[in-house]
Formats: C-alpha cells, structure tokens, sequence
C-alpha cells in the first residue's frame, strides 16, 4: 500500500494539467526554492494537491534517489498553500537527525526564533512559545516526544529526534512548532495545526508524515 500511496504523487502531478493550477505550482516550487532549506542532493519526485483543514495545498516531495517509489523512507517534504504565498510545513527525514548530539532547550528556542521569519515572516511576532521538549527514541509524552521512525533501503528501522519548541498562534487559534536537530539544521516546522484534545492528537492532515500516509492507504484497502 506504500507503493499505491506514492504512485498516488506521480499520479496527481500529471493530473495538474489546469493552467491556472499549474502556474500557481510552479510559483509554490519557487517559494520553496526561497524559503526551505531543501538539501542540493534532493530531486523533486511527486506532488499532491490536497487539504490541510480548510486551506487547500500542494504537498512537494523531494528524494535523494528518484528511483525509489515507497513511502516510508528518507524524504523530505514540503506543504504550500494554494495561492504560493505560505509554507505550511516541511519534514526532513534523514539519518543524519538520529542519535546523540541534540541541543540544550534554550540554544533551541533562539534557533527557532531565528528561523521563523525567513520561512513565515508573516507569523514573525504571531506567535508565542508554549514549551520546549525533545523527542525521545522511547518516549513517555506520547506524542510530544515521539520520535519519527523511517527504514532505509535495506529495511532497517531508524528513528528521527530532535527538539520541538511547540508555538501557539493566538490570532489564528491554531498551533504549529519548529523541530531543531543536530548542529542547529531545522528537522521539521509546521504551522497552523488544529489539535483533538479529547484524542491528544492533531486533527489537522498529517500530509507531510509517511505514518499518516501509511495509515490512511490501509484504510482504503480495508474500505475496498
């Protein structure tokens, strides 16, 4: 079902035949060119056009092997919203975000601080820093502190971490996070999330999560 979920990338990416849809993907490429460090290495191999809540998206993926067509693997993934203007989140999944080396609370919070503006400087003075927590290999704060697990090509499981710095946007009622991993290199931020207290989980798509992905293609294989 891996396989079906990114042949679903391919799939809508040559669906995107409208030339106003693909103009305003073309200028969403380009704001993520400006604004999110995707590594040099990293071919773009799939889109989506989907939901995040009520905004409609563009989901980006980018792999250092194209070749690869499963989901669950090393990606690193970017949400734009449909009139190019906003990065919503992006998620780098890599080995080099496993293991020893995270950074002190505080050397995280300046280093989110810092990298708001450049990848939403319209949240650059919305938002207020909630709590600061690192993610746990064996978390006890589920889902605060769990990690990201991912598989190399070899099938061994490895598991991301990093220190979420959890923000809160008041005006939008919404929150987001910025997720600081070894040597300061930003592993994840996410803005605008809408959260299930009853559930403790976030309500909002989790398009950027192969998990989610995973889980919501084995939904439609039992629904079939």
């Amino acid at each position: 079902m891996a396989a079906f979920f990114f042949k679903l990338f391919i799939t809508v990416n040559k669906m995107l035949k409208n030339k106003e849809i693909d103009s305003l993907r073309e200028k969403a490429l380009k704001l993520v060119a400006e604004r999110v460090p995707v590594p040099s290495n990293y071919l773009l191999v799939g889109s989506l056009f989907v939901n995040h809540d009520a905004i409609p998206v563009f989901i980006f993926r980018f792999q250092q092997d194209e070749s690869i067509k499963e989901i669950g693997g090393e990606h690193f993934s970017v949400s734009v919203d449909l009139d190019a203007t906003k990065i919503m989140g992006f998620i780098h999944i890599h080995k080099e975000h496993c293991g020893d080396g995270l950074l002190d609370d505080e050397s995280a919070k300046v280093i989110a601080r810092d990298f708001i503006p450049q990848v939403a400087p319209d949240l650059a003075s919305e938002y207020e820093i909630k709590w600061v927590m690192k993610q746990l290999e064996n978390p006890n704060k589920i889902p605060h502190e769990s990690p990201f697990p991912f598989q190399d090509t070899s099938g061994e499981t490895y598991l991301v971490t990093g220190v979420r710095v959890k923000l809160f946007f008041e005006k939008l009622s919404s929150w987001g996070w910025v997720i600081v991993g070894r040597e300061g290199k930003i592993i994840s931020f996410e803005r605008q999330i809408n959260w299930n207290t009853i559930m403790n989980r976030r309500s909002t798509p989790a398009w950027l999560h192969d998990p989610y992905i995973q889980e919501l293609s084995e939904d439609i294989n039992h629904l079939n």
